[in-house]
């Protein structure tokens, strides 16, 4: 649209001229020139209000806009700390550019991020900090067959470093016998994200342990798609309510109005007064109006989950 505007405005000012130099006196002079002061005045106004600037970024639902600013600033402190935490620097930036590409200055950091943490990696300077290579990778692969339940929980916080390579053993962790394994794979693979990460973790909402199911539910919210509707849905009938509130904010973040009916009915019926705000934030992000009739519930009897 730029692009035609400026060569719009070209050739009607080169006509212009044309015409006032051979034909100074004829009766389309006149409209000519208004015309290129026209288009000048548009060029203008496009410049200083960007309005005819391709409008790239996707519509982002409200509360996960939230979401994203505390990633963001929280991004942005550690950055200011001595000695960072890269990791999660870099995998916070990572979240939010995989949401809107366009993030304020999330690149730039992110970059920065990485450089500095290949510098550290270099130079040994955070034990913490493993350098990102095959054999230390395999050798954690290694590790998730450890009889000790707490190895393999420290395991999945070492393969967060290791992005969405980590996807395979992070679901192979998903089958764990350990409740507490799980519950760590079912978070992990919601940092890391992937398209891969959604099958796994909608069969984690049927885990007989609720903590492993609120946690799936929990990083459904971050690497939910249209795939994931249908086993959100399901979920909303759990009968923990933590699972019913991220079962309804991932349904928001989908964007899919396939999510608009089942939550519309169980902001009806359900008794819980967090599950229906929850609810009621995911029809506003779907661009539902929330004026619905609030049944009486319960006092918020639940603290946050961390």
């Amino acid at each position: 649209m730029r692009r035609f505007i400026i060569l719009l405005i070209s050739v009607t000012f080169v006509t212009s001229v044309c015409v006032s130099l051979l034909f100074p006196t004829t009766s389309i002079t006149r409209p000519i020139l208004i015309a290129t002061i026209v288009w000048l005045v548009v060029v203008v106004l496009d410049r200083m209000f960007a309005l005819s600037k391709p409008n790239n970024r996707l519509r982002i639902p409200r509360s996960q806009v939230a979401e994203i600013e505390r990633l963001y600033f929280r991004s942005i402190r550690e950055m200011l700390n001595e000695v960072p935490n890269t990791v999660q620097v870099i995998n916070d930036l990572q979240r939010i550019l995989s949401i809107d590409p366009y993030y304020k200055n999330a690149r730039h950091y992110l970059n920065r991020a990485v450089t500095l943490q290949a510098e550290e990696g270099n130079a040994r300077l955070d034990k913490k900090l493993p350098a990102h290579n095959r054999a230390e990778f395999m050798h954690l692969q290694e590790q998730l067959i450890d009889p000790d339940a707490t190895v393999r929980k420290a395991v999945v916080m070492e393969l967060i470093n290791y992005g969405e390579a980590a996807i395979d053993p992070l679901i192979a962790l998903l089958m764990d016998e350990d409740g507490d394994v799980r519950v760590h794979a079912a978070t992990a693979l919601g940092w890391v994200g992937g398209k891969d990460a959604v099958q796994p973790l909608l069969v984690a909402l049927h885990d007989s342990n609720p903590y492993v199911r609120r946690y799936a539910a929990r990083a459904l919210c971050w690497v939910v798609d249209k795939t994931a509707v249908e086993g959100l849905v399901t979920a909303l009938e759990d009968e923990d309510t933590y699972v019913r509130r991220y079962a309804a904010r991932a349904l928001g973040w989908s964007q899919d109005e396939r999510a608009v009916r089942p939550l519309l009915e169980l902001l009806g019926k359900d008794e819980n007064m967090i599950v229906r705000e929850y609810i009621e934030t995911a029809l506003d992000d779907l661009d539902i109006g929330h004026k619905h009739i609030r049944r009486p519930g319960r006092d918020r009897d639940e603290p946050e989950v961390a």
